[in-house]
């Protein structure tokens, strides 16, 4: 009976640390997965109204994205993301290698396919500091640009190597200023956005209203806190990358937009239920 029980003790650790090749939440907050939808030289937060005015964007979750989206436009449209009520639009520049278009879905080296991951944390703020000033959600129809498509050099994109980083999909890398050749067959991509917000809405682009937290604190003219949403995208290269550019430029003009049209009840709960009260509420809560 002894070594049955231990026969049975064996079986159950080895369950509870077996690898598992899904993106897990790892901290308070969650995970939504969003595959790719469709390209466009569209930009609604930078260029709203105007079809065809910016450079090629690499859209994510909501599949209604254009230039001519609205709010309700976009609450109408269906999404990608395995969250349900989660159909925001997230977006990026095109991605080229050696000048040929380079889209995120495909394989890894290891056969599985490459994975579309924005996390929504509250990390880079202290607990003490989330206690006076708990987190709140984005407002509705929000909008947030993370980097600068205008960077003419890796030191003028200041949170290139730091919040914004190339790196390769085993996570085998540092924070990145350049991206690299990985032996995953695959590189990926980082982009967290500030979250120190000064309570203002513009309804159009939000982005001079939040700044990052220093010293894991907000600053007193930004002292809300809202959750730190980061892509975290991989694209298939093979196991020797080439020269990586986007259509904005060399790949240090990397940026991110954000469009919140979640459906505002669903992320209000997910930022309570998650983010308010520390807990890992995983991959693609519903």
């Amino acid at each position: 009976m002894r070594r049955v029980l231990l026969c049975l003790l064996a079986l159950v650790a080895a369950f509870l640390v077996a690898p598992t090749d899904k993106a897990q939440a790892g901290s308070d907050g969650w995970i939504t997965i969003c595959p790719p939808t469709h390209r466009a030289p569209n930009d609604p937060i930078v260029f709203p109204g105007r079809t065809g005015a910016s450079h090629l964007h690499q859209f994510f979750g909501n599949r209604s994205v254009k230039a001519t989206s609205t709010y309700a436009s976009m609450l109408a449209g269906s999404t990608s993301c395995g969250t349900t009520a989660d159909k925001a639009g997230y977006w990026v520049p095109a991605l080229y290698e050696d000048g040929r278009l380079r889209p995120p879905n495909g394989l890894r080296a290891d056969g599985k396919p490459t994975r579309m991951s924005f996390y929504y944390r509250a990390n880079n703020v202290s607990d003490s500091y989330k206690a006076a000033h708990p987190v709140e959600s984005f407002p509705k129809n929000f909008r947030l640009i993370a980097g600068t498509a205008r960077a003419t050099s890796v030191a003028t994109q200041p949170k290139l190597g730091k919040e914004i980083y190339w790196g390769c999909s085993d996570n085998s890398t540092g924070k990145l200023k350049l991206p690299q050749s990985c032996s995953s067959g695959a590189i990926s991509l980082h982009v967290g956005f500030p979250n120190c917000w000064n309570g203002k809405v513009t309804g159009t682009n939000d982005t001079p209203n939040v700044v990052y937290p220093s010293s894991s604190v907000c600053p007193a003219r930004y002292p809300r806190v809202l959750p730190r949403l980061i892509f975290r995208i991989e694209y298939p290269m093979g196991k020797a990358t080439g020269r990586i550019t986007l259509a904005s430029g060399a790949s240090y003009t990397i940026h991110a937009d954000f469009w919140n049209t979640w459906q505002q009840a669903s992320l209000n709960r997910l930022v309570a239920k998650c983010l308010r009260v520390g807990a890992d509420c995983g991959n693609n809560p519903q």
